[in-house]
């Protein structure tokens, strides 16, 4: 029977990598739950960020695009973003951005689209409004973009 050796920290943040992205701190952890030593898990991170291969910034557009795709408000997307450990001037940056992409009131309203149907087939107006609102509030947005989304739903569907 043969033992495998270890993988050096180099080889197992490649491997990571490889599979998907990472933020800087998410593979730091990584790396420290596999008890590489720190000046070791230092120099693979600062080789990765130099070669391009960790980019906080790219990860946290591509999250953000990701879960804005899904239909997720900018509160959710910073609580994800800062799970992964994202800086919160990046955090920021990021979510600027994405504002100026699809304002929040737009984006809420391309994600209440996909409760529509659900939202059609409750006849009570105030449980309708409540469903709404909750369904926004649950996805990030903030109340006054939910109101102001719930106001342009009761326009379209008198």
């Amino acid at each position: 029977m043969t033992v495998k050796a270890k993988k050096t920290a180099i080889e197992y943040a490649a491997y990571l990598l490889s599979v998907r992205m990472y933020s800087i701190a998410e593979l730091r952890k990584k790396l420290l739950a596999k008890e590489y030593p720190f000046p070791e898990i230092r120099q693979v991170i600062e080789d990765f960020t130099r070669k391009g291969y960790l980019n906080d910034a790219l990860y946290a557009e591509n999250l953000c695009s990701s879960l804005t795709a899904r239909g997720d408000g900018k509160r959710k997307i910073a609580g994800k973003l800062r799970m992964k450990g994202i800086a919160p001037e990046l955090i920021d940056e990021t979510l600027g951005k994405l504002d100026r992409e699809v304002p929040e009131e737009e984006a809420a309203w391309q994600a209440l689209q996909k409760k529509l149907a659900a939202l059609l087939r409750e006849s009570d107006l105030q449980k309708r409004k409540e469903k709404a609102i909750r369904y926004l509030s649950g996805h990030g947005f903030s109340a006054s973009a939910a109101f102001a989304v719930w106001e342009r739903f009761c326009a379209d569907n008198p």
